[in-house]
């Protein structure tokens, strides 16, 4: 089934970017008019883009390509817009995205996040992660001005901005490295027109720790082996915008100072220089053969190796310290252990001794006696009464007073012996209650 959608222009501003045009212009492939603006390129910039264009429009070069922007888009015959940097690329989900949103519309202003590759890798903990920026809008809802790093401005209230976990993106090929950004960085602070960094007083110093603390405080891994390299670039060029900021802010102009420098020399110097034949030639010096550049590769590796290998025999040397300090610990360690085991022994004799002197202070055993007394209807010879007391026997008293060889007066009553008693033999003795105070009587078979 055919849906309809919007008709799109796409265009792109370069300027010597031949390793990097070609896949930045098959991106745009499904765009219904591709024009590339090329600002007067050196390289086979030109050549790459007229295989992937519609147009190719040369125009005289300027520093940025912000100043260029408006005229291209002049060159644009569809509604719908969409334009990229000539160091970006769109994700494949970047440009589904866009070719659903001509079917059926959400905004008229669409910004994406962007990918930055700086000195090679894209990092997410890095600073500029995830930025957004617009790329894709409805005619009238942007305009393009000259001023650098805010060239667009968003004309309409209805901009979507794409969530960054979505694989849509702008992939910005942008700083190869640090020469890259360096020269990149004073072609930009260079224009006049150009969005400049905020200070507030007057101390270069000052600001220069303050982007930097900026900075590094928005990546997320600020270690010494994480990716502190972008955030000390961008601070670097902030700090270059500052100074330039403060030259324009003390009027100094160098060139006229050195010509006002060069003029009283010659005014010192004095008189009229001697005619000269000024003799004009061209010649080509012979110049000693340096290394080649992997001769010098190589030599930064073995040094790279060699302080490699320094810092693996430091490490080794401090482990084997450390396990001789271990070592030395332990023994002096062992007497302690002896001292202590020696005097768990001394304690637990001293216990052993204690426990000893507690059992011989006890009370001694209660005595027991015989009491020469026959119960009712049981024949002499049978079962007796024992008297047990914890006293001391006495003048033939036992326990609670009763004669050992006496009876019990008043009779006591005693049960008959049970079936289970009889059957078997002597049993241990029953208490059945206590006469005179701890005198205690026991049945004895």
């Amino acid at each position: 089934m055919y849906v309809m959608r919007e008709k799109v222009s796409a265009f792109v501003v370069p300027f010597n970017r031949a390793a990097v045009i070609g896949t930045c212009l098959r991106a745009l492939g499904f765009a219904d008019e591709v024009i590339v603006v090329d600002k007067s390129s050196t390289d086979d910039t030109p050549a790459i883009a007229a295989r992937h264009a519609d147009r190719v429009i040369t125009v005289p070069w300027s520093p940025t390509a912000d100043d260029t922007c408006a005229f291209a888009l002049a060159q644009c015959a569809h509604d719908w817009i969409v334009f990229v940097d000539d160091d970006e690329c769109l994700s494949p989900e970047a440009v589904r995205l866009i070719q659903a949103e001509l079917t059926a519309p959400r905004a008229d202003v669409y910004s994406l996040p962007r990918r930055d590759y700086i000195l090679g890798p894209h990092d997410e903990r890095a600073y500029y992660w995830p930025e957004h920026h617009i790329r894709f809008f409805r005619r009238g809802a942007v305009e393009f001005s000259a001023t650098v790093h805010a060239c667009v401005v968003p004309r309409s209230d209805r901009v979507l901005q794409v969530a960054a976990d979505t694989g849509v993106c702008i992939h910005h090929l942008s700083h190869q490295n640090v020469a890259r950004w360096i020269e990149k960085t004073n072609r930009y602070t260079s224009c006049i027109d150009r969005a400049r960094v905020e200070h507030t007083g007057s101390d270069p110093i000052g600001f220069a720790h303050e982007r930097i603390d900026h900075w590094i405080g928005r990546t997320r891994d600020a270690t010494s082996g994480g990716y502190p390299a972008a955030a000390l670039l961008r601070a670097t060029f902030d700090l270059i915008d500052r100074l330039k900021v403060w030259e324009e802010e003390r009027g100094l102009d160098g060139a006229a100072l050195f010509r006002q420098v060069c003029a009283d020399l010659d005014a010192a110097y004095g008189g009229t220089a001697p005619a000269r034949a000024g003799n004009r030639r061209t010649a080509t010096p012979e110049v000693e053969a340096g290394p080649s550049a992997e001769a010098i590769l190589c030599a930064r590796l073995r040094q790279l190796r060699a302080q490699h290998d320094a810092a693996v025999g430091a490490m080794a040397t401090r482990v084997s310290a450390m396990a001789i300090r271990e070592a030395s610990l332990r023994t002096s360690c062992s007497p302690r252990r002896s001292r202590r085991t020696s005097l768990r022994t001394s304690c637990s004799l001293r216990r052993s001794r204690r426990a000893s002197l507690r059992r011989s202070c006890l009370p001694r055993a209660p005595r027991c006696a015989r009491l020469n007394t026959v119960r009712p209807g049981e024949p002499r010879g049978g079962r007796g009464v024992w008297l047990v007391g914890c006293g001391q026997a006495d003048d033939g008293m036992v326990g609670g007073g009763i004669p050992s060889g006496g009876s019990i007066d008043p009779p006591m009553s005693w049960p008959a012996p049970g079936a289970a008693q009889r059957a078997a033999g002597r049993q241990a003795p029953t208490t059945h209650g206590f006469l005179a105070g701890d005198t205690q009587v026991v049945e004895s078979g």
